[in-house]
């Protein structure tokens, strides 16, 4: 009875459990654990307000822009070419809503939901280059795709391509600060069990002061019509791929980002 007693105020301690079979259970880092789980879930809850609350300031400042080019199309006294601008202005507003939403949706995910296939990631980066040349900020870029490794891995087809997407957007968005003629390159290469992906462009470099933060939710690296998810996202994803996404380098010639993952 004395040592019932005395396993029950053990218990009651929250730290360590006896049972009769000489099993001990540690509880001592049990509660540690779950508020580390609660605290990035809430803070998690509060970039996703942020963002929540900069998306719908983008999103009516889109939809005003679209609505006063709509009356402008009903004018008579405009020109064909004129009218073509506007309907480009608007689909571009609304490619620019679509992008922030799809940012919001894609962070306040967890975990990955498309299917997992085996593949030649080549595949996955000649569609991103493909997406990329047709985005407004890739139209006056030249995109060279290298030679491209034939490798395989099991991969989320999907979600690979959006990292990769949105490195070479990154990159377009750079190169058109470049005093030269604007180019973006992007290779695939293997090293045993794994795979990189190589984003080159020749823009003026990243400021030295958002290095370090570079990969940080809302950092946009003093672009206006930025997300600043674009890279977290990117790195995000390579993770879940067993890889990450890094910065090899930047100077006022150009800036390299390297995504890596593991063949499986």
């Amino acid at each position: 009875m004395r040592a019932h007693r005395r396993e029950t105020e053990i218990s009651d301690s929250g730290n360590i459990l006896m049972f009769d079979q000489g099993v001990r259970l540690d509880l001592r880092n049990e509660p540690q654990g779950r508020a580390k789980s609660q605290l990035m879930v809430a803070e998690r809850m509060s970039a996703i307000g942020r963002m929540a609350c900069t998306i719908s300031h983008d999103i009516r400042h889109s939809l005003s822009a679209i609505y006063a080019n709509a009356e402008f199309l009903e004018r008579d006294d405009l020109s064909a070419s004129e009218k073509a601008e506007l309907v480009v202005d608007i689909q571009e507003a609304v490619l620019a809503m679509i992008e922030r939403l799809d940012s919001l949706l894609q962070f306040g995910s967890s975990g990955r939901k498309n299917p997992v296939v085996h593949q030649c990631v080549s595949l996955v980066v000649e569609k991103a280059v493909a997406a990329a040349k047709f985005h407004p900020d890739g139209r006056n870029v030249s995109i060279k795709v290298g030679k491209l490794s034939p490798a395989k891995a099991d991969i989320d087809a999907i979600n690979l391509e959006s990292a990769i997407f949105n490195l070479l957007l990154n990159a377009c968005q750079a190169a058109s600060h470049s005093t030269r003629v604007p180019e973006v390159e992007a290779h695939l290469t293997e090293v045993d069990e794994r795979i990189y992906v190589t984003i080159l462009d020749n823009g003026p470099g990243i400021p030295a002061c958002v290095r370090e933060t570079l990969f940080d939710p809302f950092v946009t690296a003093g672009k206006p019509n930025g997300t600043g998810l674009g890279l977290t996202l990117a790195r995000r994803i390579a993770e879940e791929h067993s890889g990450s996404v890094c910065l090899v380098e930047s100077n006022p010639m150009g800036t390299v980002f390297m995504l890596s993952l593991t063949k499986k």
